[in-house]
């Protein structure tokens, strides 16, 4: 007896006031309420985690190589709430193994802590089994480390790449809520990738939330999250989310904590791997530092519906989000 085919997911997409169809179609879930804002998200993964390096990023392969990450996220966690502003933090799986006390750090700052599965290999180059045994194991992790649920993902390499993935029907079925993944760029995505949030609705009721990365540029749909990202006028960046927001909003900000550190490099990469990860370095920490202070950001989840029934979780700190620099 064969399986079914798998079928790709109805794209229910949203508008800046509320999810478009949504409403009419009487559902409840992810999808619906308000998207509107800004928000801002972090992959916490160290200076190797790159794929274009496979040797790097498996560890049975990996050579003994420095970490940042200790360091770094004391230094990430101030400038947040020096610019009193929280973001979605997407640990990886193995990065929160070593070091558990700085996931509840981050949680205990007020942050979003979310999925980055756990080993950072590409979704697409492992079976839809084996790929489920990771997220599974990185969830499970990271809700016993900060003691309730986890409900966001972001694949390695955002390589989920595509809507019709079966990956993105995993996701459903072990809990998220939401995803964000799927880049409206070329190479880390596909161009043709939406570039507002939707629901992806399956025909047997599982939903998913997409909340893709944001790009400006225009047409170009450059990575606002990327080398191109940090070559750009942080104004640049500040302009192209307001107008994500305005339109069908809300804006995701991507970051890494490598991104703000202003010491060298720590380890060889060549080639395009080098490329990516070098360009545009110098001042991006300046560059952010403004851009957190110019909007005022949030965590994904907050951003997201409350199932029927149930309250959101409340992440918020004593101190109010400020109004933000005019970019």
């Amino acid at each position: 007896m064969h399986a079914e085919p798998y079928k790709p997911p109805r794209l229910v997409h949203w508008t800046a006031g509320r999810p478009s169809g949504q409403q009419e179609a009487g559902r409840q879930g992810a999808g619906q309420g308000s998207a509107t804002g800004f928000a801002l998200t972090v992959d916490v993964e160290e200076w190797y985690h790159t794929c274009l390096v496979p040797e790097y990023v498996d560890p049975s392969r990996r050579p003994a190589l420095r970490e940042e990450l200790d360091w770094l996220l004391p230094e990430l966690l101030a400038l947040l709430a020096e610019a009193g502003c929280r973001a979605t933090f997407f640990v990886l799986g193995e990065v929160a193994t070593r070091l558990p006390a700085r996931v509840r750090e981050v949680a205990a700052a007020g942050h979003e802590v979310a999925s980055h599965g756990y080993l950072h290999l590409r979704a697409g180059e492992r079976s839809v089994a084996q790929f489920r045994e990771d997220v599974r194991r990185a969830k499970s992790e990271l809700e016993e480390l900060i003691g309730h649920r986890v409900v966001g993902f972001r694949a390695p390499e955002w390589s989920l790449r595509v809507a019709s993935n079966p990956r993105l029907r995993v996701l459903s079925e072990l809990g998220f809520s939401y995803d964000s993944s799927l880049a409206p760029v070329v190479g880390a995505g596909r161009w043709s990738n939406p570039c507002g949030p939707y629901t992806l609705s399956w025909a047997d009721g599982g939903e998913l939330a997409e909340l893709p990365p944001l790009t400006f540029g225009g047409l170009l749909k450059l990575p606002a999250g990327s080398w191109p990202g940090r070559l750009a006028p942080p104004r640049w960046i500040a302009r192209a989310a307001r107008r994500r927001a305005a339109r069908c909003g809300p804006a995701v900000m991507v970051f890494h904590p490598w991104e703000i550190s202003d010491r060298p490099t720590p380890g060889h990469l060549a080639g395009f791997a080098r490329f990516i990860h070098q360009t545009g370095r110098d001042g991006y920490r300046t560059k952010l530092s403004w851009l957190a202070r110019a909007l005022p950001w949030s965590p994904i989840e907050e951003h997201l519906p409350a199932p029927s029934g149930e309250q959101r979780r409340d992440t918020t700190t004593d101190s109010p989000l400020p109004a933000g620099e005019a970019a």
